[in-house]
């Protein structure tokens, strides 16, 4: 009986545990190609940003999934808000400069949270977009944790005005800027086009890709798409119907679909619970509809991201649906010219570790078989 269990315990420990081919692809794809060398502030061993230079018009923003230590001072968990009044206003100061304020939890809350694992989703979209495109999207990490700023929230409440915060809020979207404007002054993007996907993660329980686009749930629900003040660029509203932008088959919701992921807007799932879908961004908001420029803020499941293997099923179809999607609404455009992409040495080596993977297991499931008659 204890031979059995040990086996059932062995077996359980094969099947769930990471295979080396997958830990050898993330491994792979983190430190084969390095980001720009950038100055090192606030204490810091390493930069507080990646920056991945691109030779296509997408940008891919990571601002939550930071986990390197710095000497700054951490955000409280609530801002500030007057005392028996009935303005809920947010003030992002600490301390309270005022005895009439005091720190509020519930109605202020401060969210500090990290989005684990979306610098990998965004180092392995890059990857997979080089093999698809055989060009590269521009990729902004940043390193900073989100107890320290916030770079998805205007700098009133991602730095509650402390002087180093703030300078590290504006470097990251210095060099989102820096990006967009290389891609929309590039001398061979006549159009200026371009995408900026912000990428996060959320556990609501519906376990749905969200997809935010600046419109509120409720007129989602109502199918009555107004898209002057969403992200898409304005020339899109032009080329396409709103219907078929945000929840019909030119959206990226249905692309996702396509690859067996549910999405909220997509035909399936035209509008989300309201309770339950992240709408807004201040990333989303500050860099889309700039000119022909659209941005879109990605929301993936937790689930999707909790371990390597699921990740890694997960970003080759994300890549996938964002292949088919960016050449469907014309989004497109090379900035560089590029040699065609051959099998690159993360290809060679996860082959060859899968198939050293496939075989340790079937041995070990052999072995522990003849075990368990002994």
């Amino acid at each position: 009986m204890i031979v059995i269990l040990i086996l059932l315990i062995q077996i359980k420990l094969i099947f769930t545990k990471d295979p080396a081919y997958i830990r050898d692809y993330f491994h792979l794809i983190s430190t084969t190609e390095k980001p720009l060398p950038l100055r090192k502030y606030y204490g810091m061993h390493h930069s507080s940003i990646d920056f991945y230079p691109g030779t296509m018009n997408v940008i891919l923003s990571v601002p939550h999934d930071g986990d390197l230590r710095s000497n700054l001072p951490s955000r409280p968990k609530g801002a500030c808000r007057k005392l028996n009044s009935s303005n809920r206003k947010c003030y992002y100061q600490n301390p309270c400069l005022s005895p009439q304020f005091q720190m509020d939890i519930k109605h202020c809350k401060i969210s500090r949270g990290r989005d684990v694992n979306t610098r990998l989703l965004a180092l392995a979209l890059r990857y997979e977009f080089k093999a698809l495109f055989h060009f590269t999207p521009y990729v902004i990490i940043n390193r900073l944790e989100r107890i320290k700023v916030d770079m998805n929230r205007f700098i009133d409440q991602g730095t509650f005005y402390r002087k180093d915060n703030m300078h590290a809020w504006m470097r990251y979207h210095f060099y989102l800027r820096h990006a967009r404007e290389l891609i929309v002054k590039n001398k061979n993007n006549y159009g200026g086009k371009g995408l900026l996907l912000d990428l996060h993660s959320h556990d609501h329980h519906e376990r749905w890709v969200e997809l935010g686009y600046l419109l509120p749930s409720r007129q989602l629900s109502r199918k009555g798409y107004n898209l002057k003040h969403s992200s898409f660029a304005s020339y899109l509203t032009s080329l396409f119907e709103p219907i078929d932008l945000v929840s019909g088959n030119k959206s990226l919701g249905y692309f996702i679909t396509k690859y067996n992921y549910s999405a909220t807007p997509s035909p399936i799932f035209p509008s989300p619970p309201e309770q339950s879908y992240y709408e807004w961004g201040y990333i989303i908001e500050e860099y889309g509809r700039y000119g022909n420029f659209s941005a879109i803020m990605i929301e993936s499941p937790a689930r999707n991201m909790m371990n390597l293997t699921k990740l890694y099923k997960y970003a080759k179809s994300l890549a996938f649906a964002l292949h088919e999607y960016l050449i469907a609404i014309e989004v497109f455009e090379v900035l560089a010219t590029s040699e065609n992409l051959e099998q690159s040495q993360i290809t060679k080596q996860c082959n060859l570790s899968r198939q050293i993977s496939a075989q340790r297991n079937l041995f070990l499931l052999l072995f522990f078989s003849v075990m368990s008659f002994i």
